[in-house]
Order: structure tokens, then sequence, then C-alpha cells
């Protein structure tokens, strides 16, 4: 795994249970609601929303490898669209993720 990733599951396993953390189907709803989010956030619209996930419904279930490799693609170009550096964001996503963890721990 890269070193992003590693840091990313790191501090995931500080904020979710063993449990949920190895649950897929508790990766991919966190997964989706985040995806969703980002597809507001870009100027997504909800009517949109219908039609896609009937198009990928539609279409043979991909290996994840694979499809991970496509979002990581989709979203390298959202982020040149946006003039965001992905790797960038999701360090700083780490850090405040991190930060927010040592607020509610930290009992003076």
């Amino acid at each position: 795994m890269s070193e992003y990733q590693n840091k990313a599951v790191k501090l995931l396993a500080s904020t979710v249970s063993d449990g949920s953390l190895m649950d897929l189907n508790d990766r991919r709803d966190a997964f989706l609601h985040r995806a969703l989010e980002l597809y507001f956030a870009a100027g997504g619209t909800e009517d949109a929303i219908q039609p896609m996930v009937e198009k990928v419904y539609s279409a043979s279930k991909p290996r994840v490898d694979i499809a991970v490799g496509d979002v990581l693609y989709k979203l390298a170009g959202i982020g040149h669209a946006c003039d965001i550096d992905i790797i960038q964001a999701g360090y700083n996503k780490l850090d405040d993720a991190k930060q927010t963890f040592a607020g509610e721990h930290h009992h003076p």
C-alpha cells in the first residue's frame, strides 16, 4: 500500500471499530456518501443521479481493483478541473481528522 493509504487506514482504524474497518458494507456505504458529497460540491444535480445509477447497474460488474483505478483516474480529472492537488487534499483531510480526533480524546 502507498504511504497515504497506510496513514489513512491507520487513522480510520482509530476512529471506527475493527469490525467496521474490515466490513466492506460499511466502507462501501461511507465511500458512496462521500462520493455523492463530492458530486454535489462539484455542482452535480440530484436529478442526474438516478439515470447514472441505472447506467452503472445495466453494465457488467467490474473487478474492484479496476473500479478503484477508475475512481482515482476520474478524481484526478476533477482535481485538475478545480485546480486542486488531490494528494495534498488527502493529506489535508488526514491532518484535519487527526486534530479532530486528538481534540475529542484530549482530557486536560
